[in-house]
């Protein structure tokens, strides 16, 4: 479909993807105050200390996803209106940020906060809401976009949990271009040309198993070298320790004061966290004490890792309460406050992408036959896509400066504790 079938209403040039056409019902919805704090919020929040071109913020990272849903449902055969609604989806997805990008994410979808759950309160209680009616959506119609998906040739795409993601394609591209490295080298033109709806399933041709097996390749390059680099997943710590100690104090939930939630971003966490007072609550002065050391790149240093397998173990890990209950079992034995530990796993929702994130057994290739189409399992094609559902988890154990040789030998025996020596 040729952009000149859309309502144009005005350009941007994005230094990935060229010049990103908006409608004016997308136009409007950006010059809002609460979208444009988008511009002054970085994710993934960590990545800068390690990568300092990577600076980006989440207004870029938007219209980045908007278009590749765009060239992702141009290609599935979407028509005009399909299309549209389905880069205002993802839109409004990108509206659910909050301060610090996805160490944000991470703290409210521990409190049963999703993205989904937002985009129901920005459609429902704010000027949001108002403008797609006055585009001719109702609000209910809108809210499905996100809670049923997109509906297309008789499928609904879910564009938080499509295995073909139109928004970490955008992120893989961003990132490696910011950061300098070139781990994302992928043809998404190619890969979005060999896929398919088929059996209400999304399916890729098998002749383009190569393709698809770049865009896993160039997503597990990137979780290794990038998004779960262990300095930037340093910083992500501390930031999240600020949340988990004074989060409440420093922003509103959504669910209980959404304006306030939309007001807040990067500047708004800096001015509060450097102006505390005596009077302030000592989880405050907690919290500006780390932050002053993220700033200053003073971070948390890692201690010892280890590959687990042990279901019962990552189970535990994937609580708040059992996370914290091994990060004082480790601070006991050492003899240290638990406030000195942190403990990180790859599948947590401030990690941006991770092997297992997306449901790629559901993916499927096909073929046409001499008695027409067969189908394939792409984990049964691909040792590339199978290596994604694989147990073995990297949980690495990170301490405050000072506390490394003290606590090595209390970490390593927790995580050694768990597989037995080689049993891998």
């Amino acid at each position: 479909m040729p952009l000149t079938d859309f309502p144009i209403v005005i350009e941007i040039k994005d230094p990935i993807h060229g010049y990103i056409a908006l409608t004016a019902l997308e136009k409007e919805i950006i010059d809002l105050r609460l979208s444009q704090r988008l511009r002054y919020i970085q994710s993934p929040a960590g990545l800068s200390l390690v990568y300092p071109g990577a600076a980006t913020s989440l207004m870029g990272r938007t219209l980045g996803f908007m278009h590749m849903t765009e060239v992702f449902l141009e290609y599935l055969g979407g028509d005009v209106d399909e299309v549209l609604k389905g880069r205002l989806a993802s839109l409004l997805l990108m509206l659910t940020n909050g301060p610090w990008g996805n160490v944000s994410e991470e703290f409210l979808s521990v409190r049963g906060i999703t993205r989904p759950r937002i985009v129901k309160l920005i459609v429902g209680q704010s000027k949001v809401g108002d403008i797609v009616e006055n585009h001719g959506f109702t609000k209910n119609e809108v809210i499905d976009l996100i809670h049923k998906g997109i509906p297309i040739r008789g499928i609904n795409i879910d564009l938080i949990h499509c295995p073909i993601n139109p928004e970490l394609i955008d992120d893989l591209e961003r990132d490696s271009y910011f950061a300098g490295v070139e781990y994302a080298q992928l043809e998404f033109r190619r890969l979005f040309s060999a896929t398919r709806i088929a059996k209400n399933k999304i399916a890729v041709e098998r002749s383009s198993l190569f393709t698809l097996e770049s865009y896993l390749s160039a997503a597990a390059n990137m979780f290794e070298a990038v998004y779960f680099h262990k300095t930037v997943r340093a910083a992500e710590l501390m930031l999240l320790r600020i949340l988990d100690e004074v989060g409440s104090q420093l922003v509103s939930l959504p669910t209980e004061d959404l304006e306030s939630f939309l007001r807040c971003d990067d500047l708004s966490f800096l001015y509060q966290l450097l102006h505390i007072t005596p009077d302030d609550t000592d989880e405050m002065k907690v919290a500006k004490a780390i932050y002053n050391d993220f700033r200053r790149r003073n971070l948390i240093k890692l201690v010892s890792s280890r590959a687990i397998s042990d279901p019962t173990f990552l189970g535990k890990l994937a609580t708040a309460d059992g996370l914290y209950s091994l990060e004082k079992e480790i601070a006991d034995d050492a003899g240290i406050d638990p406030s000195n530990v942190y403990i990180d796993y790859p599948d947590r929702a401030s990690v941006t992408f991770y092997p297992g994130r997306f449901g790629f057994e559901d993916l499927v290739l096909f073929e046409r036959g001499s008695s027409g189409y067969e189908f394939w399992h792409a984990t049964d094609l691909s040792p590339m896509a199978r290596s994604f559902s694989r147990i073995l988890k990297p949980v690495r154990v990170y301490t405050t400066r000072g506390y490394r040789t003290k606590l090595k030998k209390p970490a390593d025996r927790v995580l050694e504790s768990v597989d037995t020596t080689g049993s891998q």
